[in-house]
């Protein structure tokens, strides 16, 4: 196990690359890969689970895992879901506008949100209200499980699409004009971005779930 990874233009030092291959002589070890077995580490449970205290105040370490490729590949497959979840495959939830299963065939203004989206249930979050016509429903618990600061892509989206300063018009910050659903013929595409985001969130977590551990018991 190391502590220190960075250092020169491409965040992964000459020394560190060589700590790698030592650990590892059976594989042709990049620094790419190195990033991206970090990522996968990074999100094993028992490593989480060990240095969560560590993190908050020290830097990260590393250790060399059992398995590199399980772990390399895994931090491949994250890191692609996390920097494209604009463009990502959309779960296939159930989208009801007045009741009704709708796959964007409503007028534009069933899809707008009219102040913020609700969780309608208190501690529930297998139905999100986009406003009071329309909803997503069956969002699994997979969904909300991985988390970020505390918060799962699709309770981001909640917090962070929301009109704000109403009361100074010159200023009001409205979510119905972002990204490609400004337009009334795009409206459905704020449903087709939460659905992407409740995907990174299953994905994310069978993911996760399906990785070894990151720490063997002589690591200290």
């Amino acid at each position: 196990m190391f502590d220190d990874f960075g250092g020169d233009g491409d965040n992964v030092t000459d020394w560190c690359l060589d700590q790698f291959r030592a650990a590892y002589p059976e594989r042709e070890i990049g620094k790419d890969d190195i990033w991206e077995y970090l990522y996968g580490v990074m999100h094993a449970a028992d490593w989480r689970e060990r240095y969560k205290f560590d993190l908050r105040r020290n830097l990260p370490r590393v250790p060399f895992a059992p398995d590199f490729e399980a772990f390399r590949a895994a931090g491949r497959e994250l890191m692609d879901l996390h920097i494209g979840y604009e463009t990502c495959e959309e779960l296939p939830l159930t989208c009801e506008v007045d009741g009704k299963p709708d796959e964007g065939n409503a007028e534009a203004v069933a899809y707008r949100i009219e102040k913020q989206m609700v969780w309608p249930s208190k501690g529930d979050r297998s139905v999100l209200a986009i406003n009071r016509r329309c909803r997503l429903i069956d969002i699994p618990a997979e969904a909300h499980e991985y988390q970020v600061s505390g918060r799962s892509p699709l309770e981001w989206a909640v917090d962070s699409l929301r009109k704000k300063n109403e009361d100074t018009p010159d200023l009001t910050d409205d979510p119905n004009g972002w990204y490609v659903w400004a337009e009334d013929e795009n409206a459905f595409e704020l449903i087709r971005h939460l659905r992407r985001l409740a995907y990174v969130g299953v994905r994310s977590t069978e993911i996760i779930r399906g990785l070894p551990n990151a720490l063997t018991d002589d690591v200290t």
